[in-house]
């Protein structure tokens, strides 16, 4: 029994072991789940930052289109009105003109 001290040891040593392969597992398993969720959550800020940008390009678009838009019609009021005030002038005559073909035509309505 000399060598009871000795298969203790080895016991002892065998348990430990058995106890840091445990540790270990345990400590991996918390250390993937860890991982598991940053790139769970990761991948969560990715699709909302690419959201947030998708949605301010819109915007941004949209702001720039309605701006144009605006520029344009300004642009066609002003050509309107310019193309009015250089024919204001051709109304009178021209309704005169029609007045008294439709006169000449038809004669008076008075008669």
């Amino acid at each position: 029994m000399a060598d009871n001290p000795t298969i203790a040891e080895i016991k002892s040593a065998e348990i430990q072991a058995a106890n840091a392969v445990q540790k270990a597992k345990e400590d991996a398993a918390k250390k993937l789940n860890r991982a598991s969720t940053d790139a769970e959550n990761s991948l969560k800020e990715a699709r909302q930052s690419a959201a947030r940008q998708f949605r301010d390009k819109i915007r941004r678009a949209e702001e720039a289109a309605e701006t144009k838009a605006k520029a344009v019609l300004s642009k066609r009021e002003s050509e309107a009105k310019a193309f009015y005030e250089n024919h204001k002038g051709k109304i009178p005559a021209a309704a005169s003109f029609i007045t008294e073909e439709v006169m000449k035509r038809y004669g008076s309505s008075q008669a």
